[in-house]
């Protein structure tokens, strides 16, 4: 009687569903159509591209450590590119359902596993979708041949979508330890081996010679196998899912859509950073401290012991202007270092973030605005101080100069890097009391497309001019227009 009822249930729902959709089918295949020409058109463009810039890096990169460093380059991408997928979908989570269908089927008495086995597959799935075309993209322009770029393309595929399945897997098993949590790290810790080769001067070049050609294509076929298990696995381990399992990620996907819908990525750090606090669900709380506004500089200091893997990682990306010293970047390792230091000096900017979108709790503060937000600074700042002149001898080893200037050229890097995240941090939300400008897609405004560049257009501008004049007088002037744009954001109300 039981699973009579739960079949009626099933074939009313999908009466409902069907009954209200409003896309027919001569417009689904409509819209196909626009989309793959224009996927196709892109594409085109995108490969043509990339097939010139190869043929650009065989005539410029001769060198043994440029070519060991080129050949490694698919790896460290999509190695790069996984660490940051994993590490996502064990945030979001790989099974997620919208907060109606958490509310609504999942208390019914229906079969999970048939509800949740298509979207646990269908991710699984759609993460080699994600990581195909960037892993083909890094081989081309590492110079491989069809043969090898098509296997490596296949490979990388195949294991994104095993990672994501294992944590699928994972998510079945809360509370306890699992395996597919390692890999996110396990990741991002090859990148730092490959990294530090490259820095080195010990990176190996990656020939496809006889024995690569068959253990590529063997390691290929283990991997798209192991996907084959976890997708059949996939019925009976989605039926152990429960509501609190997968209902938090689906919570997450319409905050994340809105703010991507507003092109507001701020808006969307600052959503994944409430998910990620309310997975924590308590902290335990530190008593104690200074007093004024070294308290705010003392909360940072407590956030750096909660949180030690991003100090890890700061620590660890030094790597990266060495590794691009290493093959010869010359100046260049000073748009990195800025570059570097602004993506990752984000994360530590978080009472920023609260003391510019919180214009209540500022209020509260006996203390003016600018030196409120100031005392945020105080954290990150010395943080990145640290990371720039630590890469300034990255700088000795493709400039000649002194070693006053190129301590100059550190400090200015790492500064540089954290006005542009005090930009990206600090900057406003779209704002549509404004005069509009029309769109097909409708009223856009003036501020919308221009918060993709946000951040970046000040990494380029204090960079500018050391790119220039790589000298103390070129750090000098970089060092003033940091500080000149930090001083300015902390006292814009």
């Amino acid at each position: 009687m039981r699973t009579t009822e739960a079949a009626e249930l099933r074939a009313d729902i999908r009466f409902w569903r069907r009954s209200r959709r409003t896309l027919s089918l001569g417009e689904a295949l409509q819209d196909l159509y626009i989309g793959l020409f224009a996927v196709l058109m892109l594409g085109s463009m995108l490969v043509s591209v990339l097939v010139n810039l190869s043929d650009m890096g065989d005539r410029a990169c001769v060198a043994s450590d440029c070519a060991a460093a080129r050949s490694l380059l698919p790896w460290l991408v999509v190695g790069t590119l996984l660490a940051v997928l994993w590490s996502l979908a064990r945030l979001v989570g790989p099974v997620a359902v919208s907060p109606g269908v958490a509310a609504w089927l999942l208390p019914s008495p229906v079969d999970r596993g048939e509800l949740l086995r298509g979207r646990a597959r269908g991710t699984t799935l759609l993460a080699a979708g994600l990581v195909a075309p960037v892993a083909a993209g890094a081989a081309t322009l590492a110079g491989f041949g069809i043969a090898s770029l098509v296997v490596f393309t296949v490979g990388a595929a195949g294991l994104a979508s095993y990672g994501v399945g294992a944590l699928a897997h994972a998510q079945a098993a809360p509370g306890r330890r699992h395996p597919a949590h390692l890999l996110g790290p396990v990741s991002l810790l090859a990148v730092v081996a490959g990294l530090a080769a490259i820095a080195a001067s010990r990176a190996p070049e990656v020939v496809a010679g006889p024995a690569v050609r068959v253990a590529w294509p063997a390691g290929v076929v283990l991997v798209w196998a192991a996907v084959v298990v976890v997708l059949l696995r996939s019925g009976p381990l989605t039926a152990r899912l429960h509501r609190r399992d997968v209902a938090p990620g689906g919570v997450l996907v319409p905050g994340l859509g809105g703010a991507l819908a507003t092109l507001d990525l701020a808006l969307m750090f600052d959503v994944l950073v409430a998910h990620a606090s309310s997975r924590r669900a308590a902290v335990r709380p530190r008593r104690g401290g200074p007093y004024g506004l070294a308290a705010l500089a003392w909360r940072d200091v407590i956030r750096l012991r909660r949180h030690p893997g991003r100090l890890a990682l700061l620590a660890g990306s030094l790597l990266v202007p060495y590794a691009v010293a290493g093959v010869g970047g010359r100046v260049v390792v000073v748009l990195v270092e800025v570059m570097v230091c602004f993506v990752l000096v984000v994360p530590f900017l978080v009472a920023l973030r609260v003391l510019t979108r919180s214009s209540g709790m500022v209020r509260m503060f006996p203390t003016a605005l600018g030196p409120t937000r100031a005392a945020a600074l105080v954290v990150p700042g010395l943080l990145l101080v640290v990371h720039g002149l630590l890469s300034a001898p990255a700088l000795h080893r493709t400039l000649s100069a002194g070693a006053m200037d190129l301590t100059l050229l550190g400090l200015a890097s790492g500064v540089g890097g954290l006005a542009a995240g005090v930009r990206w941090v600090t900057g406003r939300p779209p704002d549509y009391g404004r005069p509009l400008v029309s769109t097909p897609a409708g009223g856009v405004p003036t501020n919308l497309y221009g918060s993709v560049l946000r951040g970046f257009d000040i990494a380029v501008l204090t960079a500018l001019p050391m790119l220039l004049v790589p000298t103390a007088g070129g750090a000098a002037i970089s060092l003033a227009v940091s500080a000149g744009v930090i001083g300015y954001l902390c006292s814009r109300r």
